[in-house]
This record gives structure tokens, sequence and C-alpha cells, in this order.
């Protein structure tokens, strides 16, 4: 029990969790909503809420390269399915819940791992 605390309070996002995430924004974004946000959890700890990053890529033209941006947004989870490192698809609210809350869970497109969600 221990050690599991551990891992989680030391949690940092995977590779794997970034590359997933992009491949199916990019492999959905003929069928996905302008509005719609695909990224993965870094933050389950309060009630009903997760905290998402969503990365969106921008080439910029006078350096001839192309930049990841990350926004994290806070996004109400009312059944509480996402947890640590999903990958998960938000959309927003169009009104605030609370002072930060503006997305809301749609659904969880991949679990990490299932033996973390039970502690």
């Amino acid at each position: 029990m221990l050690f599991l605390t551990h891992i989680l309070r030391h949690w940092h996002y995977k590779t794997w969790q970034r590359y997933t995430a992009g491949y199916l924004r990019t492999f959905l974004k003929n069928r996905l909503p302008n509005n719609e946000l695909i990224g993965y959890v870094i933050n389950d700890k309060h009630p009903k809420t997760i905290r998402v990053a969503c990365d969106r890529y921008m080439y910029v033209v006078r350096y001839k390269k192309t930049f990841r941006m990350t926004k994290k947004v806070w996004a109400h989870d009312e059944h509480k399915e996402a947890h640590l490192g999903d990958i998960v698809r938000i959309q927003p609210l169009g009104y605030r819940i609370g002072p930060w809350k503006t997305y809301v869970l749609t659904r969880v497109l991949h679990t990490q791992n299932p033996h973390l969600n039970n502690v």
C-alpha cells in the first residue's frame, strides 16, 4: 500500500499517453466536433473533478517548426469514471461549474492500469 501511494504521489505522464492522445485526436479528426478535446488525466484527487492536459500542435512559419502547446483544464466527472493517466474526451459546458470547471467528461477512451484504480 505504501508503495502504491508513493507511485501516485510522484506520478508523471508517460510518453505513450501523449502519443496515444495525439493519435486518437488525429484519427478522430474528421468525426470529432470542433469544440471537443482529447487529453490525459493528470489529477483526480478532487471529488467529481479531473484535470486534463490537452495538447495541440501549431506550425510557425517564421521558424519552420511545429510547437506543442499544452492546455490544462478542469473537467467535471460526475460518476468518477476517469483515473490518473487515463486518456479521455471532454467537451465544454458553455457555462462554469465553480470558479474553474468549464468542461465535462464525455467518455474514457483508454484506461492506463486497472490495478491502480482500486487504490
